[in-house]
């Protein structure tokens, strides 16, 4: 007698299970994809110490009116691998309310490490192809000074930031979320979103500008994203997130020309990538003689005034507001944002 032909149909039903769990699983996980991009989806990258926070803060005070579902925390799905490993179905459940009420319209993502982390640009292509993406870019010096103290007051035994900063330029490890100067390297962190997505998904924003005049921007970053306009009056202040005391340390003189060295050509080509003087930021970084009058001829409008305030304009002067005139023409699209990156001089 052959016991082996036996055994074999007690192996069977464990083979259909498990042939049926896997199928249950991306029958799921399809759905879940269909149901994120049934929606829109405004995720905001970064940076880290840029007012991301703020952000998230001035768009969840109408969120309910603007059917927007954006948690408080930072999400983190699409570079940490272990939430990245659970799938379409476990992201999509972070935006659902439950039965009780209607589903969202808009999804909310504002997790500031994005942008650096080389995985989320094509991982993010794949789940959520027609996200709009923001970006809020602070001067890189300040940033990575801030970050420091920020580290430091959360009680992380991180030492000097000169030291620190060292350290990382020598190391050959990969990118990390601990990472603190090449979190500053936005050309590169830019130039490699660019390649997955196309010019008109991505709004740049200086954090400069935000913070000055938070108002007009929020109106702006919520037209990005197709939101109705509930910004308010410009003259009505907007409360601050994440704003702490004084720093615990400081640059010294010679540290912070260290960092402008550092960072200065990343800087020149970001101001060519965005077609932006940044002139926020000509205190650290000098404009290039030969540079400053093509970058004036794209955004020479009047200093601090947002692009809605300038000439009266409205969103209809977008092409003339950016120097470029036709450039909804050029893009083929009704409604381009990011001339200029949308960051635009104020």
């Amino acid at each position: 007698l052959d016991t082996r032909s036996l055994a074999r149909p007690r192996h069977r039903p464990m083979v259909a299970a498990a042939a049926g769990a896997t199928s249950a699983r991306e029958q799921r996980e399809a759905a879940a994809r269909r149901w994120l991009n049934e929606r829109k989806a405004l995720v905001v990258l970064g940076v880290m110490k840029g007012g991301t926070c703020a952000l998230r803060m001035h768009l969840r005070a109408t969120a309910w009116e603007d059917n927007l579902s954006l948690p408080w925390e930072e999400l983190h799905f699409f570079d940490e691998e272990e939430e990245f490993s659970k799938g379409p179905a476990h992201y999509a459940d972070l935006f659902r309310w439950g039965d009780d009420w209607p589903p969202p319209i808009v999804l909310g993502d504002v997790t500031p490490s994005y942008l650096y982390m080389p995985k989320v640009a094509g991982r993010l292509r794949n789940l959520l192809p027609n996200a709009r993406l923001v970006v809020m870019l602070r001067n890189p010096v300040d940033r990575a000074l801030s970050h420091h103290n920020h580290d430091l007051a959360k009680g992380r035994e991180v030492g000097r930031l000169r030291d620190r900063c060292e350290e990382e330029l020598s190391s050959s490890l990969p990118e990390s979320r601990w990472d603190l100067f090449r979190r500053g390297l936005y050309a590169a962190q830019l130039e490699r979103l660019l390649r997955f997505f196309p010019r008109e998904q991505l709004l740049a924003v200086a954090s400069e500008r935000y913070r000055r005049q938070p108002r007009p921007w929020l109106r702006r970053i919520r037209a990005f994203a197709g939101l109705p306009d509930r910004a308010g009056r410009d003259d009505e202040e907007l409360p601050e997130d994440h704003v702490r005391g004084g720093y615990a340390e400081a640059l010294s003189i010679e540290d912070r020309g260290r960092l402008r060295e550092l960072y200065a050509a990343d800087v020149a080509r970001l101001r060519h990538l965005l077609g932006d003087a940044l002139h926020e930021w000509a205190g650290d970084f000098p404009l290039e003689s030969k540079l400053a009058p093509a970058l004036q001829d794209i955004t020479g409008r009047g200093r601090g005034r947002p692009p809605s305030e300038d000439r009266g304009g409205s969103d209809e002067d977008d092409d003339a507001v950016c120097g470029r005139p036709g450039k909804r023409r050029l893009l083929g699209i009704q409604n381009s944002y990011f001339c200029s990156a949308q960051s635009l001089e104020l």
